[in-house]
C-alpha cells in the first residue's frame, strides 16, 4: 500500500483542523472535512479500492465537488439501471428515475423533485429534494460508507443548488452589474434580512476611490435587490495571472439559494472567473472557488488598495491583510502586511476601544450576540450575522436548523437535537411534532401497507388479510376489500359480515340467506 501523505506536516493540519482555545471556550475549524477524514468506513472503502484520493482533499470546495462524481460514477458502476439527469449531472437508481421534466416539478415548486418510483406501480411523485438526494446516496456503496454528518452537508448542498437551478427557469429577477455602490449599500434598495454591518453606513465608497470593482445584484420586478456583492475585478494570483473574483455574497433572509442565484447569474452572464464559495466555510479569506467549483483555497490572492488614514473603509471579509506601505491587499495571513480590514469603525486606524470576543469568527469585534452552534450558546459578531437565523427567540446556525419533512416549516437539525423532535422508527426520518408525525406515518402505510376498511386500520403484511364482497348499491355488484383475518370471527358473530360457504359478504338477502346478486370467482381474488 502507498504511503498516504494527506498534509505535509503538523503545521498545514493545524491550520486546517486546529483547536482554538480562548479562556475556556474550545472551537475546531472545518468539522464537517474533518469527520470525513476520521471515519473508518471511509478509510475501509479507499483500502478496499486501493484509491486513497478521497482522504487527501484539504477544503469544503473539493470535497463537494469529488463526493457529487463519486457517487454519480457509482450508479454506473454498480449496475443500477435508471438514469436520474438533476441539475446536469446524471445519477443511478434502482428505485428512481427522472422522466422528461428532468425533475422539476411540473408545478415549478421550488425546493422538490418529480421522480418515477418503479418501487410504487411507476408512479410520478414529488419530494422534497435534500430527502430524495439522501436517498440516492444511500443506494451506493460510498454513500453506504459516509458519515452522518457529510452526507447531512451534501443533501443540504444539492438542496440549495437544486433550489437555484429551479429558480434559473423562472424569470422572477434580473441580474445588474454597475458601479453603484451607493445602491446595492442601501437599506431602502435591498430587501429584508441581508443582515450585513455595512448598510446605510456610508462607507461604499470604499470600492469606487479604493479598488478596482464592480457592485452586483439580483433585482425583483419591482426593483427590490434580492442579492448582492461585490466583484474584484483585478485579483493576482501567485504566479501573476489575472481574476475577476466575486465577494462574499448577502441575501434577502440570508437565503443561500438566492445567492447561489447571483453567483449562477454572474457566471451565466461572463462576469466572474471565481466566487467566494456559499455556505460551509463563506467566512474564510481563502475560501473562493472557480467558476466551475473547483477549490481555490491553495491560491494566494491580492488586490491594489490605495487605502489612508482618513479614507472610508467598507468590512472586508476577504483581502482583509493590508500593507501599507505597498498599497496591497492579501487574502492570506502568511504575506507581509500591518493592518487588518476587518473592521466596522469604516476608517484604517488604531483603535482603542473595547473590544470583544467573537467565538463563532474567532475575533474580536466591538460588540457580540449570543447564538446557537451546534447545540451550544457562543458569541458572534452582532454586525456578522449572516449565517445565522432568528428562530424562537435564539439566533440559529444554519447547520442547526433543518426543515419538518412532513409540513416544510423551521425546525432544530436532528443531527443535533435528535432528543428534542419526534423521530418515526416507521419512517426513520425526525418530525417537528407529533401532529407531523402521526400524519407522516398515516401517509407511509398509505403508501406501503394494507388497508381494512371495516376496522379502518392498516397492516404491514398482506398475509394478514384476505377479501369479503362488499355490496355496491349505486353499481348493484359486489366488489373485493380487504378484512383482517382475525377479525373476522368476531365480524361473523356481530352479523358484520356474513360467511356463505368459503365467501363473505357484508350484505345479504336476509330472506333467503343468500348473496344479493350472484358473484363470480374471479371477482373474489385480490388482496
Amino acid at each position: 500500500m502507498n504511503k498516504i501523505q494527506s498534509f505535509k506536516n503538523a503545521q498545514e493540519f493545524q491550520e486546517l483542523f486546529g483547536i482554538q482555545e480562548h479562556g475556556e471556550v474550545k472551537s475546531r475549524r472545518n468539522k464537517i472535512l474533518l469527520a470525513l477524514l476520521k471515519s473508518p468506513s471511509v478509510w475501509a472503502y479507499c483500502r478496499e479500492r486501493g484509491d486513497w484520493s478521497l482522504l487527501a482533499i484539504k477544503s469544503m470546495a473539493e470535497l463537494k465537488t469529488k463526493l457529487t462524481k463519486m457517487i454519480s460514477d457509482a450508479g454506473v458502476h454498480q449496475g443500477l439501471e435508471n438514469a436520474l439527469d438533476l441539475n446536469g449531472v446524471i445519477y443511478h437508481s434502482d428505485i428512481y428515475e427522472t422522466d422528461s421534466y428532468r425533475g422539476i416539478p411540473e408545478d415549478g415548486s421550488i425546493g422538490f423533485v418529480r421522480y418515477i418510483n418503479h418501487s410504487n406501480n411507476s408512479g410520478v411523485f414529488k419530494m422534497r429534494a435534500g430527502r430524495f438526494y439522501s436517498k440516492l446516496i444511500d443506494e451506493t456503496n460510498i454513500g453506504q460508507a459516509l458519515p452522518q454528518q457529510v452526507k447531512t452537508w451534501l443533501c443540504e448542498e444539492f438542496s440549495q443548488d437544486w433550489q437555484v437551478y429551479i429558480a434559473g427557469t423562472l424569470p422572477n429577477f434580473t441580474l445588474i452589474v454597475d458601479h453603484d455602490f451607493a445602491e446595492i449599500y442601501s437599506g431602502e434598495a435591498c430587501s429584508s434580512g441581508f443582515n450585513s454591518c455595512m448598510i446605510d453606513r456610508g462607507f461604499h465608497t470604499f470600492y469606487r476611490d479604493s479598488v478596482k470593482a464592480k457592485a452586483a445584484r439580483l433585482v425583483d420586478e419591482d426593483g427590490i435587490i434580492l442579492a448582492r456583492c461585490i466583484i474584484f475585478t483585478e485579483v493576482f494570483d501567485e504566479e501573476e495571472k489575472l481574476w475577476r473574483l466575486a465577494e462574499r455574497q448577502y441575501a434577502k433572509d440570508q437565503s443561500d439559494i438566492l445567492k447561489r442565484a447571483l453567483v449562477d447569474s454572474l457566471i451565466k452572464a461572463g462576469e466572474i472567473d471565481g466566487y467566494k464559495q456559499v455556505g460551509a466555510d463563506c467566512g474564510s479569506s481563502r475560501a473562493f472557488v472557480d467558476v466551475d467549483g473547483n477549490s481555490l483555497s491553495h491560491k494566494k490572492f491580492r488586490i491594489e488598495c490605495n487605502l489612508d488614514w482618513e479614507d472610508k473603509l467598507s468590512y472586508q471579509d476577504s483581502f482583509k491583510y493590508y500593507n501599507l506601505d505597498c498599497n496591497v491587499a492579501y487574502n492570506y495571513t502568511d504575506s507581509d502586511y500591518s493592518y487588518n480590514l476587518d473592521t466596522t469603525n469604516g476608517q484604517l486606524e488604531d483603535d482603542d476601544e473595547e473590544m470583544f470576543y467573537d467565538e463563532f469568527h474567532d475575533r474580536d469585534a466591538y460588540e457580540v450576540t449570543d447564538v446557537i452552534y451546534h447545540n451550544s450558546s457562543i458569541t458572534c459578531d452582532s454586525d456578522d450575522l449572516s449565517e445565522f437565523t432568528y428562530w424562537s427567540d435564539n439566533y440559529y446556525h444554519e447547520d442547526d436548523l433543518d426543515e419538518c419533512p412532513e409540513c416544510g416549516g423551521t425546525m432544530l437539525s436532528p443531527e443535533y437535537y435528535a432528543d428534542e423532535l419526534f423521530k418515526s422508527e416507521l419512517t426513520g426520518e425526525y418530525y417537528c411534532c407529533q401532529k407531523c408525525k402521526d400524519a407522516a406515518e398515516l401517509q407511509y402505510k398509505k403508501d406501503n401497507w394494507f388497508y381494512s376498511a371495516l376496522d379502518s386500520k392498516y397492516y404491514e403484511n398482506a398475509e394478514d388479510l384476505t377479501t369479503y364482497n362488499a355490496w355496491n348499491p349505486e353499481l348493484n355488484i359486489y366488489e373485493p376489500q380487504n378484512v383482517c383475518i382475525d377479525m373476522i370471527d368476531v365480524y361473523v358473530n356481530c352479523q358484520i359480515l356474513f360467511r356463505i360457504g368459503d365467501q363473505l359478504y357484508d350484505e345479504i338477502n336476509e330472506q333467503t340467506e343468500l348473496p344479493l346478486v350472484e358473484v363470480e370467482e374471479e371477482a373474489l381474488i385480490g388482496a
